[in-house]
C-alpha cells in the first residue's frame, strides 16, 4: 500500500510539474509570436466554430489577410473583440492609414454593418470544439479555489516528513543489531 502512495504521489507531482512547464511555455510563445486563445461565445460561426469552441490565433498585418480568413479584431480598445470571416481587405491610399476588413459571421446572413480600420487582427490557426467551454469554466472561482488546494495538498503530501519502518530486534531502527559491546 505504502508503495501505491508513493507512486501515485510522483505521478500527481510529475503531471503538475508538467502542467506548470506547459503554461510557462505558452506564456512565453504568447509573448515571442503575439499569439493568444479565443473562445466562441456566439453561435455567429457555426457550424465550423460552435459556441464553446477555443481557437489559437496570431497576430499578424491586417494587409496579409486574405478573403475566407478568420480573424479577431476590436473596432476600438474599449469595444468587444469580434470573431468573423474576412469578406474583403481594402488598402489605404494613405501610407498613414489602416487597411480596412469587411467582415461576416459564417450563420449570419449579411456583412457587419461597419467596415474594421484595424492594423493588425488575430488570424485563427487552428480551433478544437467544447475546449473553450472547459476554459472558461476553469477561470470560476471554484475551479480556482478547488486547484489551490488540490495544489496545496500535494505539496504537503509530497514534504510531509515519512516514518521510516523499524527493523525487527532493534527500537532505534538503525538496523543495526549489535548491543555495543562483546
Amino acid at each position: 500500500m505504502f508503495r501505491i502512495l508513493t507512486l501515485s504521489r510522483e505521478i500527481a507531482l510529475t503531471l503538475v510539474a508538467v502542467l506548470g512547464l506547459l503554461c510557462i511555455l505558452a506564456l512565453v510563445l504568447g509573448f515571442l509570436y503575439k499569439a493568444s486563445f479565443v473562445v466562441f461565445r456566439t453561435g455567429s460561426m457555426e457550424p465550423n466554430y460552435p459556441v464553446g469552441a477555443l481557437s489559437l490565433t496570431v497576430q499578424v498585418p491586417a494587409g496579409d489577410l486574405l478573403p475566407g480568413d478568420v480573424v479577431s479584431v476590436k473596432r476600438t480598445e474599449a469595444s468587444a473583440l469580434v470573431t468573423h470571416r474576412v469578406v474583403s481587405v481594402v488598402l489605404p491610399e494613405s501610407p498613414d492609414a489602416n487597411p480596412s476588413l469587411t467582415l461576416k459571421g459564417d450563420a449570419n446572413s449579411s456583412q457587419d454593418p461597419l467596415p474594421y480600420d484595424v492594423a493588425t487582427a488575430q488570424k485563427v490557426l487552428f480551433t478544437v470544439p467544447s475546449l473553450g467551454s472547459w476554459v472558461m469554466a476553469a477561470r470560476g472561482p471554484g475551479f480556482i479555489g478547488g486547484a489551490t488546494l488540490a495544489v496545496a495538498g500535494l505539496v504537503v503530501w509530497a514534504y510531509w516528513p515519512k516514518r521510516q519502518p523499524r527493523h525487527a530486534g532493534n527500537p532505534n531502527g538503525s538496523g543495526d543489531d549489535s548491543s555495543g559491546g562483546e
